[in-house]
């Protein structure tokens, strides 16, 4: 049996691909990984927690497109830096929507990792007018390459990470981080936000 007949699911609502993310308002993108836990502990089994300090690299997790194309990690970071995020609450989810403009401008993709199936994602997607990517991992096979998935509560701790376009943990945190989104992904990229005088670095 095929990898794509094992893990094949039905593609999602046709919607906006990373690649055309702006800072202008697009449909929100949801993708699915509906790999096992199990198989994503053996892929990933030397990215456990404690190696994802910052400077260490990023799991290069799989996931299903919109399109029903699979893809990686690394195609998501070729459209600019990645904050993912773990384990977010609806306030949560609201938080890092209001920011998504910020975010976008400051060269930051925000993607949020949902322990749920694909209609749940969408309709969580629906109900709180999200307007960038969520990905829904019901299996926890993503949360479990981070080291986050605990199965004894079904879903992931509450975590996050700022991922550089090269595929470095530049900074990680587990609780949603007071100071904003925006603040927090620009001092681990060491980037000016607006109304900021800080040079920005190069990657």
């Amino acid at each position: 049996m095929s990898f794509a007949s094992v893990f094949a699911v039905s593609a999602l609502a046709v919607a906006s691909s990373l690649a055309n993310v702006d800072a202008s308002g697009v449909q929100p993108v949801a993708f699915t990984n509906h790999t096992s836990g199990a198989a994503a502990s053996s892929s990933g089994r030397d990215s456990d927690r404690g190696s994802l300090s910052p400077g260490s690299r990023a799991p290069d997790f799989q996931y299903q497109s919109y399109d029903a194309m699979w893809q990686h990690l690394h195609n998501v970071l070729e459209h600019g830096d990645v904050l993912l995020v773990f384990g977010a609450s609806d306030v949560d989810l609201r938080t890092l929507e209001r920011e998504r403009e910020s975010l976008v401008k400051t060269g930051v993709v925000p993607l949020a990792v949902i322990e749920k199936n694909d209609r749940e994602v969408w309709a969580s997607v629906r109900r709180l007018g999200l307007t960038y990517s969520l990905l829904a991992d019901p299996k926890g096979a993503i949360g479990t390459q981070y080291g986050m998935y605990d199965p004894s509560l079904g879903h992931s701790r509450s975590a996050w990470f700022v991922i550089d376009v090269k595929g470095r943990v530049r900074r990680a945190g587990g609780d949603m981080p007071a100071a904003g989104w925006t603040a927090v992904a620009a001092t681990a990229l060491g980037r000016a936000t607006e109304g900021s005088t800080q040079n920005a670095s190069k990657h």
